[in-house]
């Protein structure tokens, strides 16, 4: 029986029963769920062409068969995996490793780890620090030669990964260092990566896919994010129950998107919906993305997923990085004292996994007599209880997303249910009407081109040094 993800509003601080606003958007919300009901018959190509492939990736057989021969194979030949990339190529795979693998997976030893290689991660950004402390790392401890390096750009042209491709080739030598390099790229010429592959195959003489129409944020469920989920399955997992158990949550989240845009198992228009109504109608103009658990990525991944989509036309909201309850200790009173600029989403986990119970007759205080006994997971939700509940008291806008347990079905489930709540924000912005180029804006990012020219034009003048 499937446990729901379940989506709770609280009203009382942001109640738009009686307003115009709200009326206009069940309109549109209606109108949108048709344009999508409508990809449910189109081909591939089409969506290849509309940017919105990604919402497939999960009935992409041949990929994922392709993904799960390769991991398999290469959890046998090396000990290490390095993820070359940066932004929408190595995010995904940062949720995966935050959420799914120990916390101190390069610790453990091989038979700990259920023989999954140790983890790391380059390729976004040009300070040298910790790419030289890695190369140095792996050459101490003789690791240098069982590592591979899985380097991710679609257009193989991504600077930063690049340049660090350049570093690691020079320091594997010229002689057969594509054989501890695979790629994830675009399979067209138009690909660096792909013509360096034409010329001296890559490991497994094969590329991994980053399929077309498909960008690097709405990735995950792709080659691009899967790679690393396969590669390190743990114990009592194989890359392919790992990649299954992913793609259930994925194929849950699609399914649902498709009941009636009103239906309250329709997670994403309701929640695109209050986002929404809360910046169009109320001026709140930034979300804090609160995930009450110990992981921040996940919340690095929405940052990029939302500012990078529906950051467009002067409008769309701004997302800021929290986490319960470490963030009550920094950022709750800016939230409550300060500008009333925001909306609060609340990602709660019924289950963090295994638990630790405060033992009992401590004596270590009177003071702390009170909370011998509970458990640590039970003190976490009283936790997010408690901040919720001082945020309404205090008028902050806020909503919670509640997931069963913190599994990779369930994660895998809300990434793709966020993934559509943004394409539904998208459309509610109006992101896919007068387009120049006939895209949606929700599926472009032209917004860096000025920060890559500018960047070229900097780092060609010599005298940059004295600038």
């Amino acid at each position: 029986m499937d446990r729901k993800l379940n989506l709770s509003i609280d009203n009382t601080t942001l109640d738009f029963t009686e307003h115009a606003a709200q009326q206009t958007v069940d309109v549109d919300l209606q109108k949108i769920h048709a344009l999508f009901e409508k990809e449910t018959s189109a081909p591939l190509a089409e969506l290849e062409d509309e940017l919105r492939a990604w919402t497939r990736s999960h009935l992409q057989n041949e990929d994922i068969d392709k993904v799960i021969a390769l991991a398999t194979r290469a959890r046998e030949a090396f000990s290490v995996l390095v993820i070359i990339g940066i932004g929408g190529s190595d995010l995904s795979a940062r949720v995966f490793h935050d959420s799914f693998n120990h916390p101190y997976h390069n610790l453990l030893s091989v038979e700990q780890r259920g023989g999954a290689p140790e983890v790391y991660f380059t390729g976004d950004t040009f300070d040298p620090r910790k790419l030289i402390g890695l190369l140095e790392m792996l050459k101490a401890r003789n690791l240098l030669q069982k590592t591979l390096f899985n380097v991710i750009s679609k257009s193989g042209t991504t600077t930063e990964t690049m340049a660090t491709l350049m570093i690691i080739r020079e320091t594997l030598g010229d002689g057969n260092w594509q054989r501890q390099v695979l790629a994830t790229t675009g399979l067209t010429a138009d690909s660096v990566l792909f013509r360096m592959h034409e010329q001296s195959a890559f490991y497994g003489g094969t590329l991994l896919p980053v399929p077309d129409g498909v960008g690097g944020r709405f990735s995950a469920f792709s080659p691009v994010g899967l790679l690393f989920l396969a590669m390190t399955a743990g114990r009592d997992e194989t890359p392919e129950t790992r990649i299954r158990a992913a793609l259930e949550g994925v194929k849950q989240a699609h399914k649902d998107f498709y009941l009636s845009s009103e239906h309250q198992d329709n997670v994403a228009y309701q929640l695109a919906r209050w986002i929404h109504l809360a910046e169009a109608g109320a001026g709140k103009g930034s979300i804090v993305f609160y995930n009450y658990a110990d992981n921040n990525c996940l919340g690095e991944w929405f940052v990029q997923l939302c500012t990078e989509s529906v950051q467009e036309r002067g409008t769309g909201p701004n997302v800021i990085n929290a986490k319960g309850p470490t963030s009550n200790h920094s950022i709750l009173n800016g939230i409550i004292s300060g500008p009333r600029d925001k909306i609060v989403l609340f990602i709660h986990w019924e289950e963090l996994g295994q638990d630790l119970i405060l033992p009992k007759d401590t004596k270590m205080d009177s003071k702390l007599t009170d909370i011998e006994g509970l458990s640590m997971t039970h003190m976490q939700t009283a936790s997010y209880r408690g901040t919720a509940l001082d945020f309404s008291e205090n008028g902050v806008p806020n909503a919670t997303l509640t997931l069963p347990k913190r599994d990779i079905r369930s994660v895998c489930r809300l990434m793709r249910v966020l993934m559509d709540t943004i394409a539904v924000k998208g459309k509610l912005q109006d992101l896919h009407l007068d387009t120049e180029s006939g895209n949606e804006l929700t599926y472009l990012q032209d917004g860096v081109e000025g920060y890559k020219r500018n960047f070229r034009s900097f780092a060609l003048a010599p005298d940059i040094g004295d600038r």
